[in-house]
């Protein structure tokens, strides 16, 4: 029953992103983010855990545009993804995310899946999916680059 939603929810989720840019209109920047889940980001051991990186702690740290938040998401894959919203384009608007999987920007109301990580919108105005970047694993540590 659960490889039965997963595989329905993954062919809704490619049905339904017609209309989805995949390049995002946010500008390109500086993505340098290491850090230890178990010392760092405790929240981020359980599926749909999610920490936000808004401003950087050390030294050679970057955070993309508006900041990064990483997800645990629901096929046990890590994913991250730039917290500025596509549509609005401004780095102080900034894409909540919960443990649903679900981003939601408080200025154009625009939801997008992060869960199985996509970024792409599920609702609202943007045709833009989140700016993605990749995610290397290494035991408990995990590297966030562009």
């Amino acid at each position: 029953m659960k490889k039965l939603f997963i595989i329905l929810t993954i062919a809704f989720t490619l049905f339904s992103c017609e209309n989805v840019n995949i390049e995002s209109p946010i500008p390109e920047m500086a993505v340098q983010l290491s850090f230890n889940i178990m010392q760092d980001a405790p929240e981020l051991n359980v599926i749909g855990g999610y920490k936000n990186f808004i401003s950087a702690t050390t030294y050679g740290q970057y955070l993309g545009y508006g900041g990064i938040v990483v997800f645990h998401g629901f096929m046990e894959e890590f994913y991250a993804f730039d917290l500025a919203c596509p549509y609005e384009i401004k780095n102080d608007v900034r894409v909540e995310v919960n443990m649903a999987g679900v981003g939601e920007c408080p200025q154009c109301g625009t939801q997008y899946d992060v869960g199985f990580g996509s970024g792409t919108p599920s609702s609202g105005p943007s045709a833009f999916a989140l700016k993605k970047y990749k995610v290397l694993v290494s035991g408990y540590n995990l590297r966030v680059v562009r």
